[in-house]
C-alpha cells in the first residue's frame, strides 16, 4: 500500500534566511512518494531513519535507488522518490527563500540552485548546526532568532561549499563597521519592544549583508552580535521587571516570547532566578542585570 503518510509540526522559526521545522512523521505503510519543491530543502533526522529508507532521481519506476542518511539536500524543483518501510521520523526541515531576497546572500542560493541532491550527505559541521537549530526551536531563549539566523548562515556557506563548490576561502573582511553603524545597531537594540531585531534587519539597517555583520560586528566591538542581541534582549527584560508593574505575560510579550512560560525558562537558564524572584530581589536590592555564562 502506497501512502505519503502524515506529520505534525512540533516546532517551527521563520527567519530571513529560510523557514525550519521540526516534524514527526508518522508512516503507517509502506512509504513510496515524490517529492518536489521549489525552494532548497536541507533535512537533517533527529531520530533513528526509517528501515529501507532510499530515493531517486524523478518517479520513472525503474529509476535506480540510494540510501538515505540522516542529513539530506534536495535542490529545488527536482523530483525525487523516496520509499521506506513505513515507521516514525522526526525530521529537521530547513526550507531556504529563493534566489532574490534582498536579506541573504544571492550567490550561495544561485549556487545551491545548480547543486546535484545529496540523498546522505556527511558534513558534521552541517549536522552540529542544525541540531544547535533544533535545540533553539524546542526551547527558544534570549537571542534564539540571532543564534538560528547565524547557525543557518554558516549552514548555508558551508552547504554551497559541500554541494556547489562555492570557494572554499572565508571572505577578506578588512576592517570592522564604522562608528555610525556600530552606533545605528545600538540604538535599535535600546529599547526593544515585541521582540529583538533580526541580524538580517540590522544588516539592512547599515547596508551590509548578513555574512558581513556577522564577522565585522565582532572585530568592532569584541562580541558577536548574536550575543549582543541575546544580551540586548535579557537586560530589556530585567529593565521591564524592575521598573514597571506589567504582568510576566505582558514582559515576555514585549521581549518576542510567545507564552510566559517560555520566557521563565529562558529568563532562569540566563539569571539562575526565575523572572518573579529577580523582580523581588530587585525591590529589596537594586542589582544590575547579570548574564549568566
Amino acid at each position: 500500500m502506497q501512502r505519503a503518510g502524515e506529520y505534525e509540526v512540533e516546532s517551527i522559526l521563520s527567519v530571513a534566511a529560510g523557514t525550519i521545522e521540526i516534524r514527526r512523521y508518522h508512516w503507517p505503510d509502506p512509504l513510496d512518494e515524490v517529492y518536489c519543491d521549489p525552494k532548497p530543502i536541507l533535512g537533517l533526522s533527529l531520530s533513528q531513519v526509517p528501515d529501507n529508507s532510499r530515493a531517486s532521481l524523478g518517479s520513472r519506476t525503474t529509476a535506480e535507488f540510494s540510501p538515505i542518511g540522516k542529513l539530506v539536500f534536495r535542490p529545488p524543483n527536482l523530483p525525487l522518490r523516496c520509499v521506506n518501510s513505513g515507521g516514525v521520523q522526526r525530521l529537521l526541515m530547513c526550507s531556504f527563500q529563493p534566489t532574490g531576497s534582498v536579506e541573504v546572500d544571492d550567490d550561495l542560493h544561485e549556487t545551491l540552485a545548480c547543486a546535484p541532491p545529496q540523498l546522505n550527505l556527511r558534513s558534521e559541521p552541517i549536522a552540529a548546526g542544525l541540531r544547535r537549530v533544533a535545540a533553539e526551536a524546542r526551547a527558544p531563549g534570549f537571542g534564539s532568532l540571532a543564534v538560528v539566523e547565524a547557525m543557518l548562515t554558516c549552514v548555508l556557506v558551508d552547504l554551497a561549499r559541500t554541494c556547489g563548490g562555492l570557494d572554499a576561502r572565508p571572505a577578506r573582511v578588512k576592517g570592522g563597521l564604522a562608528p555610525w553603524q556600530i552606533r545605528r545597531i545600538k540604538d535599535a537594540l535600546r529599547e526593544i519592544d515585541g521582540g529583538a531585531p533580526s541580524v538580517a534587519s540590522l544588516a539592512q539597517l547599515v547596508g551590509v549583508t548578513p555574512r558581513h555583520l556577522l564577522r565585522s560586528f565582532r572585530r568592532s566591538t569584541g562580541s558577536t552580535v548574536v550575543r549582543y542581541i541575546a544580551g540586548a534582549q535579557f537586560a530589556r527584560a530585567c529593565e521591564l521587571l524592575t521598573t514597571t508593574d506589567l504582568s510576566l505575560k505582558q514582559v515576555a510579550r514585549k521581549c518576542g516570547f510567545a507564552t510566559a512560560s517560555g520566557f521563565a525558562a529562558a529568563f532562569r537558564r540566563e539569571a539562575a532566578a526565575s523572572p518573579g524572584e529577580y523582580r523581588t530581589q530587585s525591590l529589596q536590592k537594586p542589582r544590575q542585570p547579570t548574564r549568566r555564562d
